[in-house]
């Protein structure tokens, strides 16, 4: 046990050496050290300059995080790009954490340095504790130390200023050791527009492929591709003038050459493609004729109801306020003999719904007439596609009236493009005249979208016997709740140019869609078109699901028949541009831009708690460091000599004496019966700086 020696001879030969006294008194900076001397050139050059590199860091992770705007990188900076798909990412956040971590660890030790000259000369430790705070002022392994001497001592210090901002510094300090870990939780694999590809596409037919027309109804076939599109609308307003006249204008949907593989990844294209031109018209028609029913055969039906007369075209063109088309001879180009059969409504509620097309053996020249009408300068043609829509809520109960013959009312009522007869109990037959336009063509095109598109589908539900058609309308403009073209997963059309309607296979679809449309090869005699599958009736065609629903689902979300009609003409026409890519085998040039799969910052959360982190840490340092300039007079960061120095005086000489060979926690034991508060200050009567008793130093005994 070490016993101390009370000889106060070495102490008082200090005490009054005259070089200590002279040397302290003669200083001239020791009054009030200045800011170079007092932190050191090393310590101005790690606060500073880590109070600028860590914000810097920030400032770069930010650009990084932000710089990929609205799309899908298109509209970055070459650098953000470079970084992004070179696949650097993950590599640049670490980096700039590191950076971050190095700055915050340096700062910490000089910080540390700080606070412990300023709660030694402010206010106080315990005695025991002296010697360590004393040499924190030159050396130390950090705030961890100094927050555990802190809180050793008693827990409410750190309610104190400089107490809490070590604190602070200390969490701050171990938080961004794990900055690069709560970065990376930001990131994700997303869909980055490439690098343009310069490449080649078949996009045409050589003269040696044999283009016959289809054999089959494109009706019956499934729709396999909703593929997005680029659209340039008409620019006019669907809704029925005061007279009753219904146009969607011209509206060209230009398809990509492309399947379905590569299709949805397209950012950008520039070449040629095929586009659509559609138009359609309606108007509430003028009609005379007659209901008849007769004997269904062999067929589940009680009758076969039908609708047969005549359309005027001068009185129902003069009723919806347009001028009479210029036809050709006698009029004749548009069909006015119908022959249709109508459905009845088999679910209560539901409609029955049929899209007749009249008879076209009146028209002139028949055997010569043709369908490749187009549309783009006026919306009825001497060519133009001619249907009846009709819809009605009578069963066959309702309708059993007629009992063979019975004629179509004179004078019903018209509503907007609609003219509507009440017959028997309550039936309310609506009749709807439209005019269709429909020409292919080919163009060179510059598309481009921010994103990956979604291509959508027509989900069938077997046990609810339903179909969900909102998707694909929404994509074909006809859902009145997703009016954007981002919604409809459209692509922009930047340019077009060099557009064609003349050649061998753009003929080709316009044959090939007016005998799809019709079901046959040849010129109908009167064709008739389920437009619901909740319908009860006989007609010549009987749609494949997705057509007869996205039909009727646009008719009663819109009322507007001359939507419908372009909604499932359109469906049509895509699906036979898809159909027949694989026939072409003449290479254009083309480029093409694709998404590719990329680490990029997907959220905000880590970014903002590491910003939070670095701004706590940059605060506490700049405060340390104020209050250790304005409060501190004796304390140089950083050097050693003065630490020690300043130990030696009447309440450490003993200590010092008797434990030159003792552990720190066997001299604590031996003077924590007496362990006051001491703090470093000049002593009066000496002149020197050394520890002095807080009590003392506060009443003036010094």
């Amino acid at each position: 046990m070490v016993h101390f020696d009370l000889r106060k001879g070495t102490f008082r030969s200090l005490k009054s050496a005259s070089t200590f006294t002279s040397t302290t008194k003669s200083d001239p900076k020791s009054g009030k050290w200045r800011f170079r001397e007092s932190i050191g050139r090393y310590g101005i050059l790690v606060i500073a300059g880590g109070s600028i590199l860590s914000p810097l860091m920030l400032g770069l992770l930010a650009i990084l995080w932000a710089g990929k705007g609205p799309g899908s990188g298109e509209d970055a900076s070459s650098s953000w790009r470079n970084i992004v798909l070179r696949g650097w990412v993950t590599e640049a956040v670490t980096l700039c954490s590191l950076v971050i971590q190095v700055c915050t660890s340096a700062q910490a030790l000089i910080c540390t340095s700080l606070a412990a000259a300023t709660i030694l000369e402010t206010t106080g430790v315990p005695l025991s504790q002296v010697a360590e705070f004393s040499t924190m002022r030159g050396a130390n392994d950090g705030p961890w130390r100094l927050v555990y001497l802190i809180l050793k001592s008693s827990v409410w210090k750190f309610l104190t200023l400089q107490p809490l901002l070590m604190l602070i510094l200390f969490i701050g300090t171990m938080a961004t050791q794990f900055a690069s870990t709560i970065l990376v939780t930001d990131l994700d694999v997303a869909p980055i527009t490439g690098y343009a590809n310069h490449t080649q596409l078949n996009l045409s037919v050589s003269d040696g492929i044999s283009l016959a027309q289809p054999s089959e109804s494109q009706w019956i076939l499934k729709p396999t591709d909703y593929a997005s599109f680029g659209e340039i609308p008409s620019g006019i307003s669907v809704q029925p003038t005061s007279h009753g006249f219904s146009d969607t204008g011209n509206v060209k949907r230009i398809f990509l050459p492309l399947g379905h593989d590569n299709r949805t990844q397209i950012h950008h294209y520039n070449g040629r493609a095929y586009g659509i031109n559609s138009r359609v018209a309606c108007a509430a028609p003028v009609l005379s004729g007659v209901f008849q029913t007769f004997d269904p055969g062999a067929k589940p039906l009680p009758f076969v109801l039908t609708m047969i007369g005549n359309i005027s075209y001068e009185a129902t063109f003069r009723n919806a306020g347009l001028d009479m088309p210029p036809l050709c001879a006698d009029g004749k180009c548009l069909p006015s003999q119908f022959n249709c059969t109508m459905p009845t409504a088999g679910i209560p509620g539901r409609l029955g719904t049929y899209m007749c097309a009249p008879d076209l053996s009146n028209v002139i020249d028949a055997d010569n007439f043709t369908f490749f009408s187009d549309g783009r300068s006026s919306p009825i043609t001497p060519h133009s596609m001619v249907f009846l829509v009709t819809r009605n809520n009578g069963s066959f109960d309702d309708w059993s009236f007629v009992k063979n013959v019975s004629k179509i009312p004179d004078n019903p009522n018209r509503d907007d493009e609609w003219a509507r007869w009440t017959l028997g109990d309550n039936i309310n037959l609506d009749a709807s005249l439209c005019f269709s336009e429909f020409l292919w063509d080919m163009s060179n095109v510059d598309l481009s979208t921010p994103h990956d598109t979604v291509e959508p589908t027509v989900p069938y539900d077997p046990k609810l016997q339903t179909a969900d058609t909102t998707a694909v309308r929404t994509l074909l403009g006809v859902n009145p709740r997703a009016p954007t073209p981002s919604d409809r997963q459209l692509l922009t059309v930047n340019s077009i140019s060099n557009t064609t309607t003349d050649s061998r296979l753009l003929h080709y679809f316009d044959g090939a869609l007016t005998s799809g449309i019709y079901g046959i090869p040849d010129l109908p005699s009167g064709t008739t078109i389920n437009g619901d599958g909740a319908s009860y009736g006989v007609s010549s065609i009987n749609p494949f699901l997705d057509y007869a629903i996205v039909f009727q689902d646009t008719l009663n979300e819109t009322n507007r028949p001359a939507l419908a009609i372009q909604a499932t003409f359109t469906i049509m026409a895509m699906e036979m541009h898809y159909a027949n890519l694989a026939m072409l085998d003449v290479p254009e040039d083309v480029s093409i831009t694709m998404a590719v799969p990329a680490t990029v910052p997907v959220r905000w959360t880590g970014f903002a708690i590491v910003v939070g982190i670095v701004c706590a840490n940059t605060i506490s340092i700049i405060a340390i460091t104020a209050v250790f300039l304005l409060r501190t007079r004796f304390s140089k960061q950083g050097h050693f000599w003065h630490t020690i120095s300043q130990l030696i005086s009447e309440s450490t000489v003993d200590i010092l004496q008797a434990s030159p060979e003792s552990r720190d926690d066997h001299v604590e034991k031996e003077i924590l019966t007496n362990d006051p508060m001491v703090v470093i200050a000049r002593c009066k009567r000496t002149g020197r700086v050394q520890v002095l008793r807080r009590d003392d130093v506060e009443n003036g005994r010094t």
